[in-house]
Order: structure tokens, then sequence, then C-alpha cells
């Protein structure tokens, strides 16, 4: 797809996704701002030159980013703005038989096996998903096909697939590409490798065939996918029910993703789970703290925004007896009431951010002042939102990142 079409279909479709124009027109009203954004002015100097470079950026969370809708909202809105270089970070997760981002899907002859970072068993790598399926088929094959009515667009012309055959002797197949065989592309088995697929012309499927695998499982960790455009490529990464905790224990995930997509810009959006179990406030910034530091010796260069949570509740459901015509019946009654964590969860992201000279985007406020936005799209156990309400979440950081980009350029020009 050239370039003027491209920018022509992010356009139409970004219309369609956020509801029209009164949609995108109607701003925040309050102070959707990113403190310490300085913190962020190396980056704006690189999308500053976007239309002669590729800007890597990865958005890492829990189930609030699985889903796609919220980081792709702003990854859309970004490449709207400073071009389109591909879709990033793609993963098979309907074969691990979980959700995932909407406009794409794999598929395979095969039967696979999912493994979690949140998962109690699991393989001691799981690359830069936190997420793998396994196979014990000898000769296994996958298919990735992008959806063309998609409103993120998800053309390509390169593939670059990271897996485990556990050998180094497997060769790749993948018609009308060429392929290149990378051992080792980031720490952790041996034998894991990474096929770089070729295209002459732009694709939205294709498929790739493993030959010579060994006897034991097969592991397939995801594919990053380039279109040979400069400017953004938006990769995200996230699984339901993580936490900080989960990505540094399994710190070869954050290795990995420094590894293979290379970013210039990490987005974290976590914090949600650790506020529904026993919060710790002093572990918790902790966490936070082992996530930046782990990165950042991966990459000292990269600049990293840090997001408070949803205003999420507590649903809590009982039941009780009333007398109804002479008879005792039961009945249930659902609650829903703060969750006094989430505020504990916030400050200690806002707090540490503000220690260490971070950027941070605190939609927990934005969320409390924007109520009447949300309410309607809260889902049934108030913690998750629907597919509006991420894409209006998605919105409200694309808008607090602009402004900060914005004010970047005005200082800029001070200067000069």
């Amino acid at each position: 797809m050239n370039i003027g079409r491209q920018v022509l279909f992010s356009s139409l479709a970004l219309l369609l996704l956020l509801g029209g124009k009164k949609a995108v027109a109607q701003g925040f009203d309050g102070d959707n701002s990113i403190a310490q954004d300085t913190a962020l002015y190396r980056i704006f100097r690189l999308l500053d030159h976007a239309d002669t470079t590729v800007i890597s950026i990865l958005h890492l969370g829990d189930s609030h980013v699985q889903a796609g809708y919220y980081p792709q909202t702003n990854g859309a809105m970004l490449q709207q703005q400073f071009g389109n270089a591909g879709r990033g970070f793609v993963f098979p997760y309907n074969l691990a038989g979980t959700n995932g981002p909407e406009d794409y899907r794999w598929s395979s002859p095969v039967k696979w096996n999912g493994e979690r970072v949140v998962d109690r068993y699991k393989s001691p790598v799981l690359g830069p998903g936190g997420i793998t399926i396994t196979t014990n088929a000898t000769t296994p094959s996958l298919s990735f096909i992008g959806k063309q009515d998609s409103f993120q667009e998800n053309s390509f012309n390169e593939a670059e697939l990271v897996y485990d055959p556990g050998n180094d002797s497997t060769t790749v197949f993948a018609a009308t590409a060429d392929v290149i065989i990378t051992p080792q592309p980031f720490t952790g088995s041996p034998t894991i490798q990474k096929a770089t697929l070729s295209f002459r012309d732009q694709q939205q499927i294709f498929s790739a065939r493993f030959d010579n695998t060994a006897k034991g499982p097969f592991r397939f960790y995801g594919a990053f996918l380039r279109n040979g455009e400069n400017g953004v490529i938006y990769s995200s990464v996230g699984i339901n029910g993580a936490m900080y905790q989960h990505y540094n224990e399994y710190s070869n995930i954050l290795l990995a993703q420094m590894s293979v997509l290379k970013p210039q810009l990490v987005i974290i959006s976590l914090g949600t789970n650790e506020a529904y179990g026993r919060f710790d406030a002093l572990s918790f910034r902790n966490e936070i703290d082992k996530t930046v530091t782990l990165i950042r010796e991966q990459n000292p260069n990269v600049c990293i925004l840090l997001t408070t949570p949803p205003d999420c509740m507590r649903v809590v459901k009982s039941s009780y007896r009333k007398k109804v015509k002479g008879k005792w019946r039961r009945y249930s009654k659902t609650t829903i009431t703060p969750n006094p964590y989430i505020a504990m969860a916030s400050a200690q992201i806002e707090g540490y951010a503000r220690e260490k000279g971070l950027a941070c985007w605190d939609f927990n406020a934005v969320n409390k002042v924007q109520k009447a936005r949300f309410n309607p799209y809260w889902g049934a156990d108030h913690v998750h939102f629907s597919a509006k309400g991420y894409q209006l979440q998605g919105q409200l950081l694309n808008e607090a990142i602009m402004s900060a980009y914005k004010k970047y350029q005005a200082e800029t020009k001070k200067i000069y």
C-alpha cells in the first residue's frame, strides 16, 4: 500500500474507530497531561525525523493491553501523525486459547498449547510476548492472516519469526519469501532462532513451515512485522492477570523485548492486578524499580512512560432473604464499592516516576474526572472497559502525548 493510500486509510478508519467526527473533536476538558514530560524529549526528537527513520514503541501491560483496543488506538493515531512503519509484534493468541487483537488471526493444521508468564507451570523462556505456544508436531506450520477491514493497517514486506525448534538444523519454508535464519536473537535456550522472511511485495498473509525440528516440543514466540516504510512501529504486549513482578521474575521477557523489538519508547500500563491482592506499597514500588532498571540496563537511552490504572471498583455479590406473600425468598444483590488500593497503586507509580524523573500519565485521575464519559463503557466486573472504553482511553493517551510534543516543539523553537 502506498503512503497516500495508507494515510487515507488511517484517517477514515480512525473516524470510524472513535465514533465519527464528534468523538474525535470531543477532547478532555480537565488536566490531561504528562508529568515530567521532558523525559520524552529524546523520543520527540526522533519523531521530528520520522519521515527518514523508523521509531519502535512498545506498550507493555496486562489485560487492559492484551485485547489491543487501548494500545492500538494510540498507535494508529501516532502512525497517522508520523507515518506507519509496520504492525510490529504479533502473536497467535487464538492458538494459545486466549483473547488478542482483532485485526489479525493465525491458523495451523497442528495442535498447540499456550504457556503464559502468569501460569503456575510454564517454560523457562517465554519470549518477547510473555507467552509461547508449543507443539510436539514434527513439521509444524503456521499462517498469519491480517484483516483488510481493520482500522490498524497491517500490510508488511518483512516478517521476523522467533522460535525454538530444539536444534540448530531446522529450516524454514515460506512461499514467495526469501528466508534468512539467525541464531539466538535473545538469551535463553541455545537453540532459539529468528527467521526473517522478506517479500518483494506488500503482504497481509503468510505461511511458514518448520522442517527438521527436534523430537521435543517446538516453541513459537511470535513475529515482528515491518512494511519497509519510515515512521512508527507500535507493538503491544499484554498478558491477562500480569503484574510488574511477573515480568521481573521472568526477566528474559524484558531482555527479549529489548533485543527483538528494540523500542525507543516503552509505555508501561500495569498496577491493576496488584491492587486486587494483598497490596504492599513498598514492595510494589520495588517491583516498578526492578522493571525500569532491567529495561534501562539493556537500553540506557530508552524513554519510559508510566501510566496509572483505571479507577476500578470492587464488585461484591451477596444474597438476602425477603418475605413475599407469606413466603421467604432468596435474592441476590450486587454492590459496587471503591477499591482503595487502586488509589494507593496510582500514588506509588506517580511518586516513583517523580523521584526518578520518568514521564507519567495519571490515567486514574483522568478517569475520575471523565467519569461520565466512561460510565457507559465499564464491564460487569467494573475492572475492564468495553472496546469503546479502551478506544477512548487510547485517544486520551494520544492527546496527552501530542500535547507534550507540541510543548516540546514550542520550547525547541525558542532555543533555536
